[in-house]
């Protein structure tokens, strides 16, 4: 089968496609046909070499995808040969960007014959993180004001889409405004051309706002360390902006603010059963149409380099998709 495969970590980055054998499922686990794979900014940051974690090498890089499956290794009671399924992986090394993929059960998921494949490969482990994030470690309530930082890019897109689904008011902070509006933001701020601790002071009549989704740190989470509520949380998501945050702990202790770790793959991991009933909540969610995915940017599987590399510029806007099976 052919696969892009990460052979060396490196600065620019650098995929190589290949053929290589097809995967055999073992005991417990289901292989699909993959439709497509979601790519993410934090993967740039891994084939670069420069995450916290790197998988041992060569790997097929993306964790999540969705396709059909096409054989099943025994004891899989859950998916049958032929089911529209979506599928994440807790593994860096996730295989999706590759013609089949191995999974255990647990990551594969049904997807309604209403629900496009290809948007579909983008929704669980962006939408899983917001929802940890904002239900879980937040708890985020309806009516409070949240603050999505990078909300142009897929894991900002998802973390709107939940917000809204709690009942919040969204502000939303990037660098297309026009975009943002129509993805449902109640205000939408350019980074760029205005002061986000202003606005979002201006928003909330002085008060600040009562959560801030933040993947990119930086500068951004030192804006809203100046316009957070009492009582307020900054969700640290990731650091895009490659400067980690420092937070002010006199800031933190006289307004009483909490600063909380999200990581969507250990909730899975590390939190036993508590994790996996989050997960089925959401799915529930998804289910009933109260979160749904977006609609993917699309490229061709030959364009997978490509793909990652107008994700590690900013030109994407929304979900980053390689569509591989085009049948």
């Amino acid at each position: 089968m052919k696969a892009w495969l990460c052979e060396r970590f490196a600065d620019p980055f650098e995929l190589v496609q290949k053929e290589v054998p097809l995967p055999q499922p073992g005991p417990g686990e289901v292989r699909v046909r993959v439709r497509a794979a979601g790519l993410a900014f934090g993967e740039t940051l891994v084939l670069e070499g420069g995450y916290q974690k790197l998988p041992p090498l060569p790997y097929i890089p993306s964790s999540e995808l969705s396709g059909i499956v096409d054989a099943c290794g025994p004891g899989v009671t859950r998916l049958r040969v032929g089911d529209r399924v979506a599928a994440f992986s807790v593994s860096l090394a996730g295989g999706g960007l590759a013609e089949y993929c191995v999974l255990p059960e647990r990551f594969v998921h049904p997807v309604g014959d209403g629900i496009d494949l290809v948007d579909a490969a983008g929704f669980l482990m962006n939408h899983w993180t917001a929802f940890n994030a904002l239900v879980r470690r937040a708890q985020l309530l309806e009516g409070e004001t949240l603050v999505v930082f990078g909300a142009t890019g897929g894991v900002g897109c998802a973390a709107m889409d939940v917000g809204r689904a709690l009942g919040a008011r969204v502000i939303a902070v990037g660098s297309d405004t026009g975009y943002l509006k129509a993805m449902g933001a109640d205000l939408a701020i350019d980074y760029r051309q205005a002061s986000v601790s202003e606005q979002v002071r201006e928003f909330t009549g002085g008060r600040g706002a009562d959560v801030y989704f933040d993947p990119v740190g930086g500068d951004l989470f030192d804006q809203a360390m100046k316009a957070i509520a009492p009582g307020g949380r900054i969700l640290v998501v990731g650091f895009t902006s490659g400067r980690p945050a420092t937070l002010r702990t006199n800031v933190a202790l006289v307004k009483m603010i909490s600063v909380i770790g999200v990581e969507a793959r250990l909730a899975i991991e590390q939190t036993g059963e508590q994790g996996w009933a989050d997960f089925n909540t959401m799915l529930t969610w998804a289910k009933i149409g109260k979160i749904r995915p977006q609609k993917a940017n699309r490229f061709p599987f030959d364009d997978a380099l490509q793909a990652f590399r107008d994700l590690r510029n900013r030109k994407v806007r929304g979900k980053c998709v390689v569509v591989i099976d085009t049948d």
